[in-house]
């Protein structure tokens, strides 16, 4: 099969059935939206979120006019083609999301020399295409977001797992609970024995360093993390294992991990911007399992 050519990706981008990768939350109605524009949004953001703005942050508009106005919101963990194909069929013409939308933390709307001296990515080309003909505003919410406490996206995933006081008995069992409340698909791997006993289990949503690791593990049978070096974290736990010590780790993932806490932050932006239109949309798991 021939390279995809720019014009037939962005050709294809634009015909795509909107096909969630997760079922929509519970929304409230939309209202009239008044007169509210995405830099007004971003205002109250800032305003209301509780910790101090920071000048130097990866948060803040990413694509689009901040003039525009708000229809309605989606919050995501990711802003996938997807997620924005979802968005404007929910109705939404800003999309919140905390990792960036772009590829790269940089989040720019063009790929990094030498590819951007070229005649273009169909990717980004498509990409950029979708938000400017659907008038659609990025707003990126991660540094901030994160700095709330207690921590939004460790509050998240505690009540999407539905683990009350007491993880699942046994990390075979948490590990299926796991999968089975966060629709996750081929993302998830684990370290340690599934018949261990678990009685006390740590989460550590996001990206983490080794130094988390180390703390918590201390303290807990298992963790249930998002995204962590091999060579660091999964290491440590693994020779921990080795060694002859009860515990396990349990990666889902680091977009899979955040997507509670995002969602946590739509109930909030609810409370922000009442009457407007407020939905999360969940990126899913990007990955499958091939068969053993």
């Amino acid at each position: 099969m021939s390279d995809l050519t720019r014009r037939e990706f962005a050709a294809m981008a634009m015909a795509a059935a909107v096909t969630p990768f997760a079922p929509f939350t519970v929304r409230q109605p939309a209202g009239t939206g008044g007169s509210l524009a995405v830099q007004g949004l971003i205002d109250r953001i800032k305003g209301q979120i509780g910790v101090e703005w920071r000048a130097e942050t990866v948060d803040g508009l990413k694509a689009g006019d901040a003039t525009t106005l708000v229809r309605g919101i989606a919050t995501t963990s990711l802003a996938t083609l997807a997620v924005l194909q979802q968005a404007v069929k929910a109705g939404a013409n800003v999309i919140v999301t905390t990792e960036p939308a772009f590829y790269a933390k940089a989040d720019a709307r063009t790929p990094a020399a030498p590819a951007s001296a070229s005649a273009g990515d169909p990717v980004y080309a498509a990409k950029n295409a979708f938000i400017d003909q659907h008038q659609l505003a990025i707003v990126r919410l991660n540094d901030h977001w994160r700095r709330r406490q207690p921590d939004p996206f460790v509050e998240g995933l505690a009540h999407a797992l539905g683990w009350g006081d007491s993880p699942p008995p046994t990390l075979e069992s948490l590990v299926k609970t796991v999968q089975q409340k966060l629709g996750s698909r081929g993302g998830i791997r684990v370290i340690g024995d599934p018949k261990m006993a678990v009685k006390r289990a740590g989460l550590l949503p996001g990206s983490t360093p080794l130094a988390a690791t180390v703390a918590m593990l201390a303290g807990v049978d298992v963790i249930v993390g998002g995204e962590m070096r091999e060579w660091e974290s999964v290491e440590f736990v693994r020779d921990q294992v080795i060694a002859g010590n009860k515990k396990a780790l349990v990666l889902i993932g680091r977009i899979v991990s955040e997507e509670p806490g995002m969602a946590a932050c739509a109930t909030w932006l609810k409370t922000v911007v009442p009457g407007i239109l407020v939905t999360h949309l969940a990126a899913g798991d990007p990955y499958w399992r091939p068969g053993r």
